[in-house]
Order: C-alpha cells, then sequence, then structure tokens
C-alpha cells in the first residue's frame, strides 16, 4: 500500500504532520523503520490530537509572578497542516485500537475515551505508546540504551505506564471531529464491497465522501460483533 501511495507522498504527510526528520524514502519507513525520540512522535501525535492543526512542542507557555499573573507568555503559533477528514478516519481507527485492538485494556483501566497505538519493535526491543485524550498527548517508550531485548511489548510495557500518566492527569474524553464530508457505510469485511446492516461480516467504517465502494456484495447471516478485533487483532 505504502509503495502504492508512493514513499515521497509518505515522507510529505509525516512532515506536515510535524516532524523535523529528514525521512529516506525506503519501503521500511512504512513499518515505521525510523528513529525517532518520544519527544519526535509526541510532535506528530498533537497534530492528530488537534484534528490536524500544528503547533510546535514548547516547554514554556507563560512566566507568572508569585500572584498568578502572567509576566510573559509565548504565543502558539498553530496553522492547519493535513486535510481534517483524512485525521478523522485515522482517528477513528486509533479509538478502536483502544477499545477493541491491541490496547483494549484501556476501556476497562480507564473511565474517558482515548486513542493511540500500540508499537512493538523486533525481537522485543523496544515497547511504544502514543495516544491522546480530549485534552492530554502522551508518548512513552520502554527499552535498554544498549538495544538488547526489554521482553515487553507495547501493550505489556509502555502502555501500563501511559495508562497512569493519563488516569492522573487527564479528564476528558476524546471525541472525533467528523468533517461534512464523511459518510458513514456498511462493508463486507471479506470482500470490501457494500453490505447491509444486518450481513454477517458487516462493518461500519467512516469514508470520505466519494470513495465508498459502489458494488454491493452478498449478504448472508447476522452482522459479526467483534469486526475491530478480526482485522487488528493481537
Amino acid at each position: 500500500m505504502g509503495l502504492d501511495v508512493g514513499l515521497e507522498e509518505i515522507v510529505k504527510t509525516v512532515r506536515e504532520l510535524g516532524s523535523n526528520k529528514i525521512l529516506p524514502p525506503y519501503p521500511s519507513i512504512t513499518l515505521g523503520a525510523v528513529d525517532m525520540s518520544p519527544y519526535d512522535v509526541a510532535s506528530i501525535y498533537q497534530t492528530f490530537a488537534a484534528n490536524g492543526f500544528h503547533s510546535p512542542l514548547g516547554s514554556v507557555l507563560a512566566v507568572l509572578d508569585k500572584d498568578g499573573n502572567p509576566l510573559s507568555r509565548y504565543a502558539l503559533d498553530v496553522e492547519r497542516q493535513i486535510d481534517p477528514a483524512a485525521i478523522a478516519l485515522v482517528n477513528v481507527t486509533m479509538q478502536g485500537v483502544t477499545e477493541q485492538g491491541t490496547a483494549r485494556r484501556l476501556a476497562t483501566q480507564l473511565d474517558i475515551k482515548v486513542a493511540g497505538k500500540t508499537g512493538t519493535s523486533d525481537d522485543l526491543r523496544d515497547s511504544w505508546f502514543a495516544g491522546f485524550s480530549g485534552d492530554t498527548v502522551a508518548v512513552v517508550w520502554t527499552g535498554y540504551d544498549d538495544n538488547r531485548p526489554s521482553g515487553l511489548t507495547g501493550s505489556s510495557g509502555a502502555m501500563r505506564i501511559w495508562s497512569k500518566v493519563i488516569a492522573a492527569v487527564s479528564s476528558r474524553s476524546y471525541v472525533t471531529a467528523m468533517p461534512d464530508n464523511i459518510e458513514m457505510r456498511w462493508i463486507d469485511r471479506e470482500s470490501g464491497l457494500l453490505s447491509g446492516k444486518q450481513c454477517e461480516n458487516a462493518i461500519e467504517l467512516p469514508f470520505i465522501r466519494g470513495s465508498a465502494p459502489e458494488s454491493q456484495a452478498e449478504c448472508s447471516g447476522a452482522a459479526s460483533s467483534n469486526w475491530f478485533k478480526s482485522i487488528f487483532g493481537d
């Protein structure tokens, strides 16, 4: 899929999301084979959390006196970087990850809805979790400086830390902003064609208007109850 989209387009999109890294246009970047720090990843996920608006990360927003009055402020440089409809499609998927995918334990650990993604490198060397609630973006990495295996997946390591951080600092659920040009369609998971709500393997997915399939799949049986797990699983 990455080759069909175009590696240069992927590099351009990552840059528009907020990365300052120089990414070589190699096929391996589609698998995440890129060296990034948690700060780099947080800069990208901030754009997802803000529905496509990017603001460079900063450590100081204001300086206050002893009474809490501002002495100096540092304005946010915010601009729309990414098509909000494309952001909505990604964020719906990341919400599904935290409800029915590899991060589904978050649904029972947190009182709010969140979106995010686990990450696990070869030989369990790196454990990642990046995600956001309605008011907080956080990225956690666990591993060893000498790159030896940690024995942790994204969900068994970094996600457990991330969950505790969000539980302590956040109180607002994330709700995906759906632009007017997003439409929901029932799709047959096996064929990728249009389906009916009552059909077996039917899943409801968002599409940018005009991009949904036009052909209809044959319908039989009742709808599958856990389509997301069957796609993204463990």
